[in-house]
């Protein structure tokens, strides 16, 4: 590992370099949201939307899914929505404001690559990184729309310069477990982070010591947490540690989304097996519906053990990695208001990086600090993204397989700064 250099590069060619990415992001980011400023909100836009309107007006967090009913809810995680009523109380109901004010969280984003790159392979490998971050449409595309992966993804970048990189300590464990517990009040599938830390700090403090920072990491996360939870118990009449998000299994598990021979466990919103459950005249309470859907979910999971395998290889494999057509992959691109154009050259892009990222571990396969790490994290990712997949449930892993891309076409000289006198610790 490269020693560490502090947060901003000292040499003033490099700093020039990472600038220029940053201006290059920046301006690719606003045309991007300039030129696609009539897209339709799609998906999950239309709930952040909702519910950012509804803070604004004074109803923090209300929701009115899934029988139409608006209510005190944990439908969503709290602090995107929070985020989006924040620019709805300041300047009225203008989603297109909010795209262009998450434009400089690129970057954030740009930097952050910058930094986990430089300290994992030295400055060659940062800057190439930063330029390709700064013009990667999978790197920004949903980053540019009303989707809580503006958040996810620096808060991802924080955790992992955190997690692996630097030497281990309660103070670097705390920091990371605070990133964590923010993250996961953005996206709750944040929890796949733990993993790579875990290992991480296997291999360089032994296991005693990593069980020991691992849990402090966990436990502040906890604490971060617990405050939404005690509200979720009053307002929900029952515990709920972040939102009802993880109901999705019932989408996946059932008839209609195992059997349909061109997207097989493809997440369905409403399969016909659970109508009933969904009709409005039940108005089941949000813990009562959650517990009948997942209880539906394992049901179909008794009943029919193999789905979880093939669930596995359709969702957490295709899916979420993107090893499928590519018309399969661009299936998703209307339902979630993204441009088309855009995505199928993001798409090709993530597909020459994904080769190279392969390479990059190979080549780094002595450094067993690295890639068993980025191989946990990635098998996290595959398991918890089972229940429901697609190509926006990686984006906040983009950067980083831009990292790993970068330092396999660099790594000849990547490898000469490595074993130079600045190596690190």
């Amino acid at each position: 590992m490269v020693a560490e250099d502090g947060w901003w590069p000292r040499l003033a060619r490099e700093r020039r370099w990472l600038i220029a990415a940053i201006a290059l992001g920046l301006l690719v980011r606003f045309l991007y949201v300039l030129l696609t400023r009539h897209l339709p909100l799609r998906a999950d836009e239309l709930e952040y939307d909702y519910e950012g309107r509804m803070i604004a007006a004074g109803h923090w967090w209300w929701s009115k899914a899934v029988y139409g009913i608006p209510h005190p809810s944990a439908n969503k995680a709290p602090l995107y929505p929070l985020w989006v009523g924040f620019w709805y109380t300041l300047f009225g109901h203008h989603p297109l404001l909010v795209r262009f004010v998450q434009i400089p969280i690129g970057a954030v984003v740009i930097w952050l690559s910058w930094l986990l790159a430089r300290r994992l392979f030295g400055p060659r490998v940062a800057i190439a990184a930063a330029v390709v971050v700064a013009v990667y449409p999978l790197a920004w595309q949903y980053e540019e729309l009303l989707y809580s992966e503006s958040l996810a993804t620096p808060l991802t970048l924080g955790f992992l310069v955190l997690a692996l990189t630097g030497k281990p300590s309660k103070r670097r464990a705390a920091l990371a477990g605070l990133v964590l517990g923010v993250a996961l009040l953005v996206r709750p599938t944040s929890i796949i982070l733990l993993a790579p830390l875990a290992v991480y700090l296997l291999f360089k403090v032994g296991w005693r010591r990593a069980a020991t920072l691992s849990a402090l990491a966990a436990a502040v996360a906890v604490v971060v947490v617990v405050p939404w939870t005690i509200r979720n118990a009053i307002v929900e009449h029952g515990f709920l540690p972040i939102s009802l998000e993880d109901e999705a299994a019932y989408g996946t598990f059932n008839p209609v989304s195992a059997n349909d021979p061109f997207f097989p466990y493809a997440w369905r919103p409403a399969p016909a097996s659970v109508a009933a459950i969904l009709n409005p005249r039940l108005r089941l309470s949000d813990l009562a519906l959650r517990a009948r859907l997942d209880q539906y979910a394992i049901d179909y999971v008794k009943q029919h053990p193999a789905s979880l395998v093939e669930a596995f290889f359709w969702n957490g494999l295709s899916r979420l990695w993107d090893v499928r057509q590519p018309s399969r992959a661009l299936a998703e691109v209307f339902a979630e208001g993204r441009s088309r154009p855009v995505a199928r050259v993001g798409l090709y892009c993530y597909w020459v990086l994904l080769a190279l990222t392969l390479v990059g571990l190979w080549r780094w396969r002595r450094r067993r600090e690295l890639v068993w790490p980025v191989l946990a994290l990635a098998l996290a990712a595959s398991i918890v993204f089972t229940i429901d997949s697609g190509t926006r449930y990686r984006a906040p892993l983009e950067p980083l397989i831009a990292v790993l891309a970068c330092s396999a076409v660099l790594v000849p000289r990547a490898a000469r700064e490595q074993e130079g006198p600045a190596v690190g610790q």
